[in-house]
């Protein structure tokens, strides 16, 4: 089954976010909680936590530039179009 390309996006997208705030942010600020001999103020706590996802978040729609560079979409300028308009063939 053939879907709206905007839907696999946002979806994309949502998960991305999730992961990215949700589990690697957190798992990146709890393990350098657990650094030795550190101490690490609230303030600097959050900045590793923001920083960790949106890193990560970034490299997630890396991930998905390189997935549509490897499908062959070169012409980056009509990928709007393609995004925002339901494909012409099913």
């Amino acid at each position: 089954m053939l879907s709206h390309p905007l839907t696999f996006l946002v979806g994309y997208i949502a998960v991305s976010v999730l992961l990215s705030c949700g589990v690697i942010g957190p798992l990146v600020a709890l393990g350098v909680q657990a650094l030795p001999r550190r101490r690490f103020d609230r303030r600097h706590q959050t900045g590793l936590w923001v920083g960790a996802s949106v890193t990560s978040f970034g490299f997630m729609v890396l991930h998905y530039l390189l997935y549509l560079r490897g499908h062959g979409v070169t012409d980056w300028s009509a990928l709007w179009g393609d995004i925002f308009y339901p494909p012409q063939v099913f």
